[in-house]
């Protein structure tokens, strides 16, 4: 039979006790740190005014990776073949993003939207025929409140590819007034609109002379484009003017 010493035994443990406790370590901080910098990244991007969703998403990606890494630094410690490791771990990877590459893209699209920034939450945005508030960015989808009030999901790799129109960035909003009128001068409602909306502080100066771009008597199309405070506030108390002083006319809206 063996000879169990006491000598043997501490041998032992010491043998095994090196590594496990190496592992023990390169787990418990690997977490902790995992941890502490999911949290770092929330608070840096809610700066960022990103979203709930786009902010828990990229603090997650950052976490897990970092437990991932723990986990196989921990196995290596005990014995378990490196390239091994690497090897399966590259193959496994390689099979999810074949069969998942569609979420990636979109994924990593959201990823550099956070990043990059072209929008926010709140800003008014065109995206196709999809005009709205955005609401945030989700693992797939960038969130819309379109015009309507509903809720439009657009791929993260489609606001990433096509062109995007951000019409909040200066802080303003575009206001279009197509005015139909049998009555008056295009003179005569030009200056009626300007004097009205001078009392409008949301209105940006100068105010734009109203342009003909249609004739066909007795009727007459003008537009007047208008430049105001990018806020729903400062469009309704607009539109509530334009509605009192041209009643007898025929009024249509175009926002962007």
């Amino acid at each position: 039979m063996p000879d169990f010493t006491n000598d043997r035994v501490i041998d032992f443990l010491i043998l095994i006790g090196r590594p496990l406790s190496t592992a023990a370590v390169y787990l418990i901080v690997g977490f902790w740190v995992a941890r502490f910098a999911g949290r770092w990244v929330e608070r840096k991007m809610a700066r960022r005014s990103v979203g709930w969703n786009g902010t828990a998403l990229l603090a997650r990606l950052v976490s897990i990776s970092i437990q991932v890494a723990s986990v196989l630094l921990a196995l290596i410690a005990v014995g378990a073949s490196a390239t091994g490791l690497l090897t399966v771990f590259g193959a496994f990877t390689v099979a999810i993003g074949l069969s998942l590459q569609d979420v990636f893209k979109n994924f990593f699209a959201g990823i550099y939207l956070l990043f990059e920034q072209p929008f926010r939450v709140g800003d008014r945005i065109a995206i196709r025929d999809v005009v709205g508030e955005v609401q945030g960015i989700d693992i797939r989808t960038t969130l819309v409140k379109n015009l309507d009030g509903e809720l439009v999901m657009i791929p993260n790799a489609l606001v990433f590819t096509e062109i995007l129109q951000n019409n909040a960035h200066y802080g303003v909003r575009r206001l279009d007034l197509k005015v139909t009128t049998s009555s008056r001068s295009a003179t005569e409602i030009d200056r009626l609109v300007r004097s009205e909306l001078e009392n409008i502080d949301e209105v940006r100066r100068p105010i734009p002379v109203a342009r003909i771009v249609s004739s066909k008597p007795p009727e007459l199309t003008l537009v007047i484009s208008l430049m105001l405070d990018d806020t729903d506030d400062a469009e309704m108390k607009l539109l509530e003017l334009v509605v009192i002083i041209l009643a007898d006319e025929t009024v249509d809206v175009m926002s962007s």
